[in-house]
């Protein structure tokens, strides 16, 4: 069931090569796979964000439940990163004044820095790809076009 599931994940992945039809479904395609490397390195700040905050708090005497630990303090902070942290565990962490005092400036830190950090460089990425898009789908075109022809026979090209 597992290796079904990514067999099809790869099906429909082999399938964007269909966007060389369309050139603005190319080189939307193109942007995206340029853009996700921004991405990615936000989602690297936050894991070392994630991991320094759980760290420091775990180390810190204190008898919470959810920070006992850097496993259970990451657990946490990635829950509050993603806004899924439950309300009613804000009050056990208002005991703790270190404690509300890191996880306040962590979440400062990914609300404001992180998040206002990532739709700059989604910007600027997307501002220095624009330019050229076109031009790299025509290129993706022309790859698929040239991959095709290098298996049609010689025969069957001379008939043609």
């Amino acid at each position: 069931s597992v290796l079904s599931a990514i067999a099809l994940l790869l099906y429909w992945l082999l399938l964007t090569d269909l966007t060389a039809f369309s050139m603005r479904f190319s080189a939307f395609l193109l942007v995206i796979g340029r853009v996700a490397s921004e991405v990615g390195l936000f989602l690297g700040a936050l894991v070392y964000l994630i991991v320094s905050f759980a760290t420091a708090i775990s180390s810190l005497n204190q008898k919470l439940k959810d920070f006992a630990g850097m496993h259970m303090g990451s657990l946490s902070l990635w829950e509050m990163a993603l806004g899924m942290y439950p309300t009613s565990h804000f009050e056990q962490i208002v005991t703790e004044p270190f404690v509300m005092i890191a996880v306040s400036c962590f979440a400062i830190l990914v609300a404001i820095f992180l998040l206002n950090l990532l739709i700059a460089q989604l910007n600027g990425a997307y501002q220095i790809v624009y330019e050229d898009m076109v031009g790299y789908a025509r290129l993706n075109r022309a790859e698929i076009i040239v991959t095709t022809l290098e298996q049609v026979s010689e025969k069957r090209w001379s008939r043609f």
